[in-house]
């Protein structure tokens, strides 16, 4: 019989003394598993991270194969730089062409602009980039981007990247783009369409013509069978700081311009007259003019030619067309560039947007860390309020999950946001691109030196009209000193006086140049550290990110502000073409083209004639419908109907007339009035009451309606009140305190702009 288990004598195993280190050593099986767990979250958020960075790096191309800029010429930089003061481009006579056009096959174009000044270096080649090879070499000191032979062996330097004049063909075939360099491509059943183009460089940016052809064509016959004798200017849009020549998109060009081309249009087009490469409106028009020239050289004058173009393609209409004189001269008569236009989501200009553009983070920084009544300030209406922009409570800021990694990073408490604006969603990034000159979003593209010794701002992109400081940075054309934030929001009772006081004194204003610190932008900004982000750029505002009360006010400068103006960089109503303002409603999406751009324009054209409006139209869709081609469609109507006879000179016709349609393009109304309301003093319309407005933040603080003050005239806080800016308010009880945030005055937006001298 077995002895019981319980009645065993109880064996004991003596442990060797290493056996008992290991067993005092020993964890507890949960901590085993939350170690191998640990371990595991920390190579799997590793993992992570480094596909998040690489995921990032690509989408921004910041690996770019393309090689850089490697120096600049000497001279580049320009101390001292007097803001332009000459006459109006509109009264000035354009010097008589230089450059026998058409440029011959295998030549380059022209380098030097014809009238707006000197190049600008650096200047960053982007033929690679548009599939049309290597730039041309020319010179040998390292100045520019490198080119190299078959064999990777560099052969010399290229600092105006041209190229030489080629034919192409490109083309559908059974819906698929094809494109054939400088052969015809074999006849095909399949075949959609065929186009005739032609590359090259004009002002060291590349050029483009296209032409509807058949296989009849021949590089110096070109078959004009299938051109109806009209052409299309193609203005592009988006933001851009200079420096580089941009990429030539032969698809997307096709694929934009198809409808017209179809129809037998032709189309010019170039790199230097889209704004994501350039801002600089003497150049665009300098550009313009000499594509064109080459289009009538190598194929006959058109019978009229239609502008075209979205954002800053539209923008680029409205001050070509207020620049560019049509006068008779001894060289004969100075032609147009466009006869009509189509401005599809268009601003008057750039300027006068950027000043409103930059309220935008100063204001949010507020809303989002300085206020005294943050809890109240998380609702996007009531900043809306403030900024003036449209808002939607079912979106959240740009970038929100950045910024919220880089606070709990910091161990610091993300803001709360319910909803976001205009500003948060659609204007965020716009300070870093415009105004800061230590920040390049292409800066894998040049070489360290280039990017530590230049100054990257929209503002240096326009130096000769700005003028610079004794260093060479370009002075900034605008001030927020004396702007009232939220005036009428606390006229209108929306926000208390101690949260009228509290922003005002605040809010502060951006640095000067000189003083500008890096962005913590993350990887677009070259810095590593996510833990640094910031969406707002507060090192960079009067306050340095603390509560200051008052904080200081910078100006720009006033010099530069009346140089934007008398350079024509401000658009100020002169409109002589037939012109159609086209947009699709996107304002409650917080699209960064509101619709109450079309209502600044037309304000500024009404002032500039006298009351008057015989050129501008404004046609605004549902956000579902682009009526681009409609609008095109008339204006083809327009111009045809001027040519013989049956619209005059400053004439709209009825089927141009202003007017809102609805998402399936349906005409809801149409004529004068539709658009009136507050702006220009009348009751609301009928496609006002459709597509309602919204506003600038300067014009929530006082501004009228053409929203185009750069600089205001200030009076005392004490004339302010006597004279009713503060009315149907007491502002009495408050002087004291207004006179201590305002110690310099307050913007008077009835006395207009201390830049403009009309």
């Amino acid at each position: 019989m077995r002895t019981p288990l319980i009645a065993r004598p109880i064996q004991t195993v003596s442990l060797t003394p290493k056996r008992r280190q290991q067993q005092a050593f020993a964890l507890p099986r949960f901590l085993k598993i939350l170690l191998i767990l640990g371990v595991l979250i920390t190579l799997l958020v590793t993992a992570g991270w480094y596909w998040a960075v690489g995921y990032v790096s690509d989408k921004l191309d910041l690996n770019p194969a393309e090689p850089p800029v490697l120096s600049t010429p000497p001279g580049t930089k320009v101390a001292n730089w007097p803001a332009y003061h000459g006459a109006h481009p509109k009264d000035l006579i354009r010097p008589a062409e230089s450059f026998p056009f058409p440029i011959n096959w295998g030549q380059t174009g022209p380098a030097e602009a014809l009238f707006a000044g000197p190049k600008q270096y650096p200047f960053m080649c982007q033929t690679l980039d548009s599939e049309l090879g290597q730039p041309l070499v020319d010179n040998q000191l390292g100045y520019g981007t490198a080119v190299s032979d078959d064999s990777g062996n560099v052969v010399g330097y290229s600092q105006d990247c041209g190229l030489p004049t080629r034919l192409h063909y490109l083309g559908y075939r059974d819906g698929q783009f094809f494109r054939s360099d400088e052969q015809l491509p074999p006849a095909a059943d399949n075949e959609e369409l065929l186009i005739r183009a032609e590359s090259g460089t004009i002002n060291r940016f590349i050029y483009v013509l296209l032409m509807p052809t058949s296989h009849n064509d021949q590089r110096d016959q070109p078959d004009l069978s299938r051109w109806n004798g009209k052409a299309i200017y193609h203005f592009k849009g988006a933001i851009g700081i200079g420096f580089q020549q941009g990429q030539a998109r032969f698809k997307r060009l096709l694929k934009d311009m198809r409808p017209a081309l179809e129809q037998g249009y032709a189309v010019l087009y170039s790199t230097g007259t889209e704004t994501d490469n350039h801002y600089n409106i003497w150049l665009q028009e300098d550009t313009a003019a000499r594509v064109k020239q080459q289009f009538i050289a190598r194929f006959g004058e058109p019978q009229y030619t239609i502008g075209m173009g979205d954002s800053g393609g539209g923008l680029q209409q409205y001050l070509i067309s207020q620049n560019h004189p049509q006068v008779d001269n001894e060289q004969g008569k100075q032609q147009r560039i466009i006869d009509g236009g189509v401005a599809i989501i268009p601003y008057p200009d750039m300027v006068t947007q950027i000043t409103y553009g930059l309220d935008c983070e100063l204001l949010e920084y507020y809303f989002d860390h300085l206020s005294a009544d943050r809890n109240f300030w998380q609702k996007a209406e009531r900043r809306s309020w403030i900024e003036g922009l449209a808002y939607n409570t079912g979106f959240k800021p740009r970038l929100d999950i950045l910024a919220d990694i880089a606070s709990v990073l910091r161990l610091e408490k993300p803001p709360v946001h319910q909803g976001a604006t205009e500003c948060s969603y659609s204007w965020r990034g716009s300070a870093q691109l415009v105004n800061n000159p230590r920040f390049n979003s292409h800066y894998p593209r040049y070489s360290e030196q280039v990017n530590r010794e230049n100054f990257w701002t929209h503002w240096q992109d326009n130096r000769d009209f700005y003028g610079t400081d004794r260093s060479g940075r370009a002075e900034v054309p605008a001030s927020n000193v004396g702007v009232q934030y939220g005036l009428n929001a606390w006229k209108k009772g929306d926000i208390s006086a101690a949260q009228f006081l509290d922003l005002n004194a605040k809010v502060g204003s951006w640095k000067a140049q000189k003083d500008m610190q890096p962005e913590h932008y993350w990887l677009i900004s070259g810095d590593d550290s996510l833990r640094k982000y910031s969406p707002y750029v507060e090192q960079n505002m009067s306050h340095n990110g603390q509560a200051e009360k008052p904080a200081t006010r910078i100006p720009g400068s006033l010099a530069a502000a009346k140089g934007a103006y008398q350079s024509g960089n401000v658009f100020l109503g002169k409109l002589d073409i037939p012109l159609i303002d086209v947009r699709p409603y996107k304002d409650p999406v917080l699209d960064i083209h509101h619709s109450w751009a079309a209502l600044s324009s037309r304000a500024r054209i009404l002032d500039f004639n006298q009351g008057q409006n015989p050129n501008q139209s404004i046609w605004i869709s549902g956000a579902q419908y682009d009526a681009r081609w409609d609008a095109f469609e008339a204006m083809v109507r327009w111009l045809d109907s001027r040519a013989t006879g049956e619209v005059q000179e400053n004439e709209m016709p009825e089927f141009a007339s202003d007017r809102c349609l609805d998402d399936n393009g349906n005409l809801i109304a149409r004529g004068d009035g539709v658009w009136d309301g507050t702006w220009n003093g009348q009751n609301e319309g009928v496609c006002t009451q459709q597509y309602p407005f919204f506003q600038s933040s300067r014009q929530v603080a006082g501004d009228n309606s053409t929203a185009s003050v750069l600089f205001c005239h200030r009076v005392s806080v004490e004339e302010a009140i006597e004279s009713g800016i503060y009315a149907p308010l007491d502002a009495r009880p408050y002087r004291a305190q207004l006179e201590a945030i305002f110690p310099e005055g307050v913007c008077d937006y009835r006395k207009g702009d201390m830049a403009k001298s009309w």
